[in-house]
């Protein structure tokens, strides 16, 4: 039998039961009543048919341990290490999955390695097991973070998924229960924060002449700039790119997944795409002749494939020597923006970049306001001016209308549609 009652009058009540034994007793965060007594007769009832279960107790590090090699078989090497870095953050290098790197590099000498400052430690969760993680202290992590670090709420949103994603393993691999009924998943009951519309960033016709000119004197990296403005493609996408991907008789990119030297990459979307290459891109590429003997077509200074984080910095450099402040996801916007305001369809943009039609709309449909002219007229004749074919193939129809038809000639039957008149 399970019992309900209260610390102190008009509190919140609290449940207490006993499965296999083992007392458990927690707050039902009510103060109602009927809730409380409804809650009562559930847990009764899984206890009078066998299915009450006792709140688990798992291991933290183990269970961390286990669930970051589960991450690194499903994640690709890129969304792997974003999620270990949420998760030492939250829990502290506590397991060795989750213990910092060090400050030299590997081609040193291991005896002059030092570990990583750990600048975070202050925020770490200390707990035993996985069991002591309630929404309360994930909330408490949160807000803390929001309110001394700053962090956007589209990065404490990230921390609510990594843990919700957490949970979910332990319940279905580590036969996690938690201690509060109500919360089967600790982070489904963490608020989601209100992330604010996305601005994008684009370059007009003078600035991408102004970005390429600051780089005539490095020509590999105005070339990959040039593909981001010109082709829309990701930063790793535009450095995975070896020579086969780009047909200059063609005019064609290949985005393809590939594997090269036992290390695998595939687009962002798992979906290879071809761009074609506009002229403006075509003149460029033809100044550019990479290294044949390398399969990379911007091979890095090092003649190696370039690290997307290094070749930013050296733009960065770049750029800021010269006042310009544009990013790699400036120029890929600036791809978009520019077809947007062209007039060409969101679906055609987002199957040449390889996105979503939906993350099209969010980010370009507002640079298309004069497609909405018709929309908004509540009378045809004061909708836009139509464009000059259609006037012409109008006023044909009219006079075809006037003439009279001669005896044992087929008749034409005028149709009107939405867009104009048209004869069948």
């Amino acid at each position: 039998m399970a019992s309900i009652f209260q610390r102190k009058k008009g509190g919140a009540w609290w449940i207490k039961y006993y499965v296999n034994g083992r007392q458990v007793y927690y707050s039902l965060g009510t103060k109602d009543a009927r809730v409380a007594k409804r809650i009562k007769r559930q847990i009764e009832g899984e206890d009078a048919k066998g299915e009450l279960q006792a709140p688990s107790k798992t291991p933290l590090s183990a269970f961390l341990e286990d669930f970051c090699k589960f991450l690194s078989t499903i994640r690709t090497k890129k969304s792997y290490s974003a999620d270990i870095s949420v998760l030492r953050v939250f829990f502290g290098p506590i397991c060795p999955a989750l213990l910092h790197g060090s400050c030299v590099n590997t081609r040193w000498r291991a005896e002059n390695a030092r570990a990583v400052e750990d600048k975070m430690e202050r925020h770490h969760i200390k707990a035993g097991f996985l069991e002591e993680i309630t929404p309360s202290l994930i909330e408490g992590f949160i807000s803390r973070r929001i309110r001394e670090d700053g962090i956007a709420p589209k990065t404490a949103n990230r921390y609510r998924e990594v843990l919700h994603r957490m949970f979910g393993y332990a319940a279905k691999n580590w036969g996690f229960v938690p201690p509060d009924r109500r919360s089967p998943n600790p982070a489904a009951l963490v608020e989601r924060r209100r992330e604010p519309a996305h601005n994008i960033r684009f370059l007009n016709m003078a600035q991408i002449d102004e970005q390429l000119q600051v780089l005539e004197d490095k020509p590999i990296i105005k070339v990959l700039v040039a593909i981001l403005i010109y082709a829309g493609l990701r930063r790793e996408e535009a450095l995975w790119l070896t020579v086969e991907d780009v047909d200059i008789e063609k005019r064609l990119i290949y985005v393809r997944a590939k594997s090269i030297n036992e290390e695998h990459w595939q687009p962002k979307t798992k979906r290879n795409r071809v761009v074609p290459i506009s002229s403006a891109l075509q003149e460029i590429l033809a100044t550019y002749k990479p290294q044949r003997s390398e399969p990379w077509f911007f091979p890095s200074p090092r003649g190696i494939r370039w690290d997307p984080d290094n070749f930013s910095q050296d733009l960065r450099e770049i750029n800021r020597a010269h006042g310009l402040r544009w990013s790699c996801l400036d120029f890929r916007h600036t791809f978009g923006s520019q077809l947007a305001q062209k007039g060409e369809s969101l679906y055609k943009i987002a199957e040449l970049m390889g996105n979503s039609p939906e993350i099209c709309r969010r980010h370009y449909a507002a640079l298309m306001p004069e497609k909405m002219h018709d929309v908004v007229e509540f009378s045809p004749g004061n909708a836009p001016k139509v464009d000059r074919t259609e006037l012409m193939l109008r006023q044909i129809l009219e006079k075809l209308e006037q003439k009279e038809p001669s005896a044992g000639a087929p008749q034409l039957r005028l149709i009107r549609t939405a867009v104009g008149e048209t004869a069948s």
